[in-house]
């Protein structure tokens, strides 16, 4: 799969450094969409796609096991770019702000692929509302206290941090990390306070 498709659905150019290409990592993550999408569904439409991707991205992996984050469209080579932001079939010169060497996650995915076709029904449904039971507990109390109190005035997470494209340093910024750990808090302590 692409990273980004134009409005024929045809691979497309988004930002300067994301060509038209087959990508390593959305790929990934289009499968593990589909493996989702399926334990939800039940219909196994949604697994069809998958034993060809996991081939592609295997025959794909770089010698030492990882994926390129692009693969160009039709010769199936991996793309980066330079730190000039030059297109280029050579990874010596990468900018550091962005992957374009990744992690394969290609075994993990088709274990997990051949799992879930050995799953029962009954598997599959207590797969798709985990039963993961919260207790209100003065510690998990405190920390949504917290969390709720490091609000600011607009109602958002800050922190003080760098951003990676930006010369500036020590900024409020929000961070998704921190944005996700409090929702998760949060909603522990609504499910723990939750009278059944």
């Amino acid at each position: 799969w692409a990273q980004q498709y134009n409005s024929q659905m045809q691979p497309a150019w988004a930002r300067k450094f994301e060509p038209p290409a087959v990508t390593g990592g959305e790929s990934q993550g289009i499968i593990k969409t589909l493996m989702q999408i399926y334990i939800y569904t039940g219909d196994k439409k949604y697994l069809k796609p998958i034993p060809p991707a996991l081939a592609y991205l295997k025959k794909s992996e770089l010698p030492d096991g990882k994926l390129a984050r692009f693969y160009e469209l039709k010769t199936n080579r991996p793309l980066y770019f330079t730190k000039k932001y030059q297109l280029t079939y050579k990874d010596n010169d990468l900018p550091t702000h962005y992957g374009f060497i990744i992690k394969s996650g290609v075994d993990s995915l088709e274990g997990r692929y051949q799992r879930l076709l050995d799953d029962s029904p009954e598997k599959l449904a207590s797969m798709r509302f985990p039963t993961r039971r919260v207790r209100l507990t003065p510690s998990l109390t405190a920390k949504a206290k917290s969390a709720i109190d490091s609000l600011n005035s607009e109602g958002a997470w800050l922190r003080q941090g760098d951003l990676k494209a930006s010369d500036k340093e020590n900024l409020r910024i929000i961070d998704t990390r921190v944005f996700i750990r409090n929702l998760d808090t949060l909603a522990d302590f609504v499910a723990a306070s939750r009278k059944d």
